[in-house]
This record gives C-alpha cells, sequence and structure tokens, in this order.
C-alpha cells in the first residue's frame, strides 16, 4: 500500500466523491466529472492531462495519452491515471499491474475511508483479501 500520497490528490478525490457527487450523477456527468477530477490531479503532479474516453474496456494507450473506462469508475480511473503517471518516470513497484493496484486502491482507502471499508466488506474490491468480518460467512 502507498501511504504517502499528496495530501492534494486525497482532496481532490474526496471533492469529486463527496461534493461533487460522482457516484449520484448520470453516467455521462460522471464522466465529465472524472475528467475534471484527472485533470486537477495531472496539475499536482506535473504532467500532461490524459484524454478519458468511454470505451468497451478499461485501458490506458501510452502513445495517444489515452485512458479509456466502460463506466464511471473512481478505482478503474485512478488505476488507468496511475499507468500515465508511470509513463511519466514514476513508478514504484515493478510490475506495472502492481503498482497501479496498489497506488489505485490505496488513494481511495485514504481520501474516503468508510466508502473504501463498505466496498471492501461488500467483495467490491477484488485485490484484497476478504473483509475479516465476511471470513466465516462464505461471503466471497
Amino acid at each position: 500500500m502507498f501511504t504517502d500520497i499528496s495530501n492534494r490528490t486525497l482532496k481532490i478525490v474526496k471533492k469529486y466523491v463527496k461534493k461533487k457527487g460522482l457516484w449520484r450523477v448520470t453516467e455521462e456527468e460522471g464522466f465529465v466529472l472524472l475528467r475534471e477530477m484527472i485533470k486537477e490531479i495531472s496539475v499536482v503532479y506535473g504532467f500532461s492531462v490524459p484524454r478519458l474516453d468511454l470505451s468497451n474496456h478499461e485501458h490506458y494507450i501510452n502513445s495517444l495519452e489515452q485512458i479509456g473506462l466502460p463506466k464511471v469508475s473512481l478505482v478503474s480511473a485512478l488505476h488507468e491515471f496511475r499507468h500515465h503517471m508511470q509513463k511519466k518516470g514514476r513508478k514504484r513497484y515493478d510490475d506495472i499491474e502492481v503498482d497501479a493496484r496498489a497506488w489505485s486502491i490505496s488513494v481511495f482507502k485514504l481520501a474516503l475511508p468508510y466508502d473504501f471499508d463498505s466496498a471492501w466488506r461488500r467483495g467490491m474490491i477484488w485485490y484484497l483479501p476478504i473483509h475479516p468480518e465476511n471470513r466465516d460467512r462464505g461471503v466471497d
């Protein structure tokens, strides 16, 4: 887990989810909010702003600096943005997928701890073990 994520990044994520309602708006409005969020996070790190488009699968295209998402997803947008950061030389783990998963999940956990815990408890965070409360209940 990343414990040293910029406080500015965490505040930006919190603003788009809690104040601007990322999870409560239409898909079209959600993509607008994700684009704005990515733009602000890019400024924090001094990076060019990658393009974000609706796509049939999640991806980051290095040569185009383009993120594609099939739906509005905070963690997926952060994951693909981390690939953009990797292109710009920011990488902690050798495996780029491990690095992107760790960074995106860490941002979610640090910015929105109660929402993160709720998502983890419901089994929505795929790359973590089963939440301790669910181990004996057979919840997967």
